[in-house]
């Protein structure tokens, strides 16, 4: 079977490159390009791709554990309050019996 003769084609617009067969025209595979300013070389713009995505990931994740700490703050402030407010209004008032208090 003969190998298949293609030419690309790059829009110039979007960057997208469409591998096109020579002999009917057909449009054989569309590669949309890998970053916003490709270089041409698909496996440098892989790797450039990853490299963004990884630091992007990076950032949310960083981002994530400084809201959970934000709320374990918010959290403990609001206990630490609360615990100053019940010992502040001390009741004398002994425990209500519970089921288990009468065995």
């Amino acid at each position: 079977m003969p190998a298949v003769r293609t030419f690309n084609v790059t829009c110039p617009e979007c960057k997208t490159i469409l591998v096109v067969n020579r002999d009917t025209g057909a449009i054989l595979e569309v590669r949309a390009p890998l970053v916003d300013d490709p270089s041409g070389d698909r496996f440098a713009d892989a790797m450039q791709a990853h490299k963004q995505h990884s630091e992007k990931l990076k950032g949310l994740f960083a981002n994530s554990i400084s809201d959970v700490s934000k709320q374990e703050q918010e959290r403990r402030a609001i206990f630490e309050e609360s615990l100053k407010k019940a010992r502040e209004e001390g009741t004398d008032e002994e425990r209500p019996l519970r089921d288990i208090d009468l065995d």
